[in-house]
């Protein structure tokens, strides 16, 4: 199968000869073309090298096709060039100022405003003469340009998470800490800061010497380029250590409370065969892992809220997730049971989990997503509490049941939700999934109770009647028959559920407008005689005036 090159479609030849002679007579001197590379030597993609100049400054720079052009914006990379052996040698030049992709690329346009119809490589090597004195401007580039998510400074070879913002012992100018290391040259700061372990591996600690620097220096200024002579320097010139390169290894952190990226991470090794160094990239967890949610669902409201989950099986495990991943602070879990190899294909987990209490398993899935949340977990039977379920409620904004008995739906509805100020979510699936219903319960509305005597407890019944071989019991001989079930279909109620769930702990303060109702029914993907598959009917339902539960008779 031959791979498609834009440089080879004939429609595209056009094309191709103005782009290249656009290089060729260098944007009225401003560019100097060095060399287009043989595309044999490339993999097919048409490079091209040359000196881009800017006010009375140039710099070299790297020119890229994507192999779609002109669907996708050429790559224009900054870079300083050596000669080693009499070999041309490209490093890409990192400025780090933003707005500058890992491996060197301008940021020039959003990609999805990239028009071939008016854009081109004379536009984009315009744009980068702008991008080049900003990058090189005491200012850099105005807030309102768009901006890497976070500027790197070096090619990093792992990554080091932080929880959250962590300043060292303010009277102290260095120390030392543990990194836990989860796996190859990924660590993360967890001790002294969280309550637990995050990540359960036999991947060794390390621990790394750490240097805080004075509030006025930038890290931009202690290494103005990657090299250990500049670690070695800084050492010196602030701490008074010299640092001997042996065959050990060094592993140092650079903390920079004035700078933007505060942590720094470095890995010096050597041997016989010279002195090697890896940088690692920190990243605070607390501050950049809901930015693509928060506009969505406000995590400054959601942080403090508080939420109690019973029944963490499919339907449950799912929901628990979601909520953490848009920002719920607290949690308390409830589940009875274990989780087993069948749970695997319908459970948020996996089978690396089996063995384990499901409430456990749900808290370090929430604590893999963001270590910071709150997380209780309770391995036993609601059925059977001893006062936990009562001192979560009365700790909660919240209280999802989703443990598909009856008994305890109706123990919940008979016994808390008149006794306690917060919204009650239900939810079930039939036997297959094929059909589900989620019940909306506050003081103001209609209890289950009343929905049986409004008639409508039932779950929608699929049009087309399925055969379902009947299940042996899984975990013993006192266990019950596991219920058949995709996880494709079951995943629609947990994703209903989640949603409604965000919209109650948010309120007015949400983005959906749509007030949350009482009855979601769904009809699945065979529909029902009343509807169409893939419906939901959704309702609000009043008390019914001869509830026992409501108190209205």
């Amino acid at each position: 199968m031959n791979t498609y090159r834009w440089q080879e479609d004939k429609s595209l030849k056009n094309l191709y000869d103005t782009e290249i002679g656009i290089l060729r007579n260098g944007l009225n001197g401003d560019f100097n073309l060095i060399e287009i590379y043989d595309t044999d030597k490339t993999g097919g993609i048409v490079t091209a090298i040359g000196q881009l100049k800017y006010g009375d400054k140039t710099h070299y720079v790297n020119i890229v096709f994507p192999t779609k052009y002109p669907y996708s914006p050429p790559k224009v990379i900054p870079v300083n060039i050596s000669e080693v052996n009499g070999q041309r040698q490209l490093v890409e030049k990192l400025f780090g100022k933003g707005n500058q992709y890992i491996d060197g690329e301008m940021c020039l346009i959003e990609r999805e405003e990239w028009n071939p119809e008016i854009h081109n490589i004379g536009w984009s090597l315009r744009k980068a003469q702008k991008w080049l004195a900003r990058a090189n401007s005491k200012e850099g580039f105005p807030k309102d340009e768009i901006v890497e998510e976070i500027p790197l400074h070096f090619p990093h070879q792992g990554q080091v998470l932080i929880p959250k913002e962590f300043s060292p012992d303010p009277n102290l100018n260095k120390g030392q800490f543990t990194l836990t290391q989860f796996k190859p040259n990924h660590y993360l700061l967890e001790k002294n800061i969280l309550t637990s372990n995050v990540f359960k591996l036999n991947l060794p600690d390390e621990i790394y010497r750490w240097y805080k620097f004075p509030e006025e220096i930038k890290f931009s200024n202690l290494m103005p380029t990657y090299s250990i002579n500049h670690i070695a320097k800084a050492l010196m010139s602030y701490f008074g250590e010299d640092i001997l390169i042996s065959n050990t290894t060094l592993q140092i952190a650079f903390y920079l409370p004035g700078d933007t990226m505060k942590w720094h991470f470095f890995k010096i090794q050597g041997s016989n065969l010279g002195i090697s160094m890896n940088y690692l990239i920190s990243h605070v967890i607390e501050n950049e892992i809901y930015l693509r949610t928060k506009d969505i669902f406000d995590d400054s409201i959601l942080r403090s809220k508080r939420v109690t989950i019973i029944g963490l099986g499919a339907i449950g495990s799912e929901v628990c997730l979601s909520l953490a991943k848009n920002g719920v602070g607290v949690f308390h879990l409830f589940d009875k049971d274990t989780f087993e190899i069948g749970n695997s294909v319908r459970h948020a987990a996996n089978l690396f989990y089996i063995g384990e209490k499901k409430s456990n398993v749900s808290k370090q899935l929430i604590n893999k997503v963001n270590p910071n949340l709150i997380v209780n977990d309770y391995h036993m039977d609601v059925l059977q509490d001893n006062g936990l379920l009562e001192q979560s409620l009365s700790n909660s904004d919240l209280c999802i049941v989703l443990t598909g008995e009856d008994s305890v739906d109706y123990m919940i509805n008979d016994l808390y939700i008149k006794n306690y100020d917060i919204p009650f979510v239900f939810a079930g699936v039939s036997i297959g999934g094929f059909s589900g219903s989620i019940q909306v319960i506050t003081k103001d509305s209609a209890c289950l109770r009343c929905l049986g005597l409004h008639g409508l407890d039932t779950l929608p019944k699929p049009k087309t009647k399925n055969k379902l071989n009947k299940l042996p019991p899984e975990y013993g001989n006192c266990s019950g028959p596991a219920l058949p079930g995709s996880e494709i279909d079951i995943k629609e109620i947990s994703i209903q559920v989640s949603r409604l769930c965000l919209q109650l702990l948010l309120g007015d303060n949400g983005n959906y407008s749509e007030k949350v109702k009482t009855l979601y029914k769904w009809h699945g993907p065979f529909g029902s005689d009343e509807h169409p598959p893939f419906h939901w009917e959704i309702q609000s339902v009043n008390k019914h005036k001869d509830c026992m539960t409501c108190g209205t008779k």
